[in-house]
């Protein structure tokens, strides 16, 4: 009986590892790159929305100051009586 010739592992084990380093960069690289991708749209929409409400409450403020003054500087020229 002749020994069987061994076959060399490297083809196997060489694509083997290649499809290991591809599955390990996706889920070590690009789900946490996702994850980030996702949290700072978040973040960026709720700090967004934050200063919207904040220029918004500013600009009321401003409008009823500006509306408070005209009445008050209004009502305090008074027109000069005539004397009869």
């Amino acid at each position: 009986m002749t020994p069987e010739p061994k076959r060399s592992p490297a083809p196997r084990t060489g694509l083997a590892g290649f499809g290991l380093a591809v599955l390990a960069m996706g889920c070590c690289a690009g789900l946490p790159l996702l994850t980030a991708l996702v949290g700072s749209v978040a973040i960026g929409t709720v700090l967004g929305v934050g200063a919207g409400a904040v220029v918004l409450v500013g600009l009321a403020m401003l409008a009823i100051a500006r509306s408070r003054r005209r009445r008050a500087c209004a009502a305090a020229v008074v027109e000069p009586r005539l004397a009869a």
